[in-house]
């Protein structure tokens, strides 16, 4: 099996740690929240071997990665050009971006803002959202702020962090099985089970657990707090489609493409109207948000099917 190593590399004014594997052509794994490069492990192997070159960075603020001080430091401009300044130091010309969560947030915004340095876009867990007429955030207060992706408001308040960080490895444990596909039925009313979902194991949450003890909560949840300003940023790209090939991977027990299918102000039927050169729509059935941890092998065969179809 092909061997990973991490390394830090300068992307400009920050430094990001990476894993990198393989070689060949480039693709660039993008993660969510709360994780990091590591929430990759299942497909970083399996990409190197069949012959592609693989960069799976903590995103700015996150695990090992350099954590700028400045909540404005967090906004869709900085984030898109660490993806750029990555792809710089590693001369690489053009890459395939896969995107989980907040990574399918930024993905499409790489593409948009540079779209001679992306090749094909794979999102995960959440549909392309376009900028429309409100910020995610007004989207959500004003349309259900009690909903599904409260959370999303929640996050707005400094200091809410400080809830996390006072046992980190209990809220991950938490944020997983909430979103897993294998939570029971009863979880509102009978609370989280005790020990963890599946898909994780006892070594692999003492990872994130060792991430998040270094990195904090506060400047990962900077993202969130910058998508007012990014949609005021984003205004030249209103409402404009992607154009290069698209996938989209997701669960069917993830609330971002179930019974809130919409609520982000963009769905799963949208893309169809929003990607010109839209490969296929895969929804997972009994998967939850964490796709590509809770059902790796058939991720893994998408992947490679849509990266072979390019």
């Amino acid at each position: 099996m092909t061997a990973a190593r991490i390394s830090t590399v300068s992307v400009g004014p920050i430094n990001l740690t990476v894993t990198h594997a393989g070689d060949g052509p480039c693709v660039v794994l993008l993660h969510g929240f709360p994780e990091v490069g590591y929430s990759w492990r299942h497909q970083i192997p399996v990409l190197a071997e069949a012959g592609y070159r693989v960069l799976a960075p903590d995103q700015r603020g996150c695990g090992w990665s350099e954590a700028p001080t400045d909540r404005a430091a967090y906004g869709i401009a900085d984030l898109v050009a660490d993806v750029i300044g990555l792809l710089d130091a590693e001369s690489v010309d053009q890459a395939v971006v896969v995107g989980h969560d907040v990574g399918a947030l930024v993905a499409p915004w790489v593409a948009l803002f540079r779209p001679d340095r992306v090749r094909a876009l794979a999102l995960m867990s959440l549909p392309y959202i376009p900028r429309s007429e409100q910020s995610i955030v007004e989207h959500v207060r004003t349309t259900d702020p009690d909903g599904e992706f409260a959370y999303i408001l929640a996050f707005q308040q400094p200091g809410i962090e400080q809830a996390f960080e006072s046992n980190p490895i209990e809220a991950l444990r938490r944020f997983h099985w909430t979103l897993s596909g294998a939570r029971p039925d009863d979880i509102a009313t009978n609370g989280i089970p005790s020990g963890l979902p599946p898909h994780l194991s006892q070594g692999e949450i003492e990872n994130y657990y060792r991430a998040f003890a270094r990195s904090g909560f506060a400047s990962p949840m900077n993202v969130f707090r910058n998508f007012e300003s990014n949609w005021d940023f984003t205004r030249p790209w209103h409402k404009q489609k992607l154009t290069v090939p698209t996938v989209f991977i997701a669960g069917e027990r993830d609330h971002a493409v179930s019974s809130s299918d919409g609520m982000l102000g963009a769905s799963i039927g949208d893309m169809r109207e929003l990607c010109s050169d839209l490969r296929g729509v895969h929804v997972l059935e009994g998967v939850g948000h964490w796709v590509q941890q809770e059902a790796p092998d058939v991720v893994n065969q998408l992947l490679l099917a849509f990266l072979r179809d390019l």
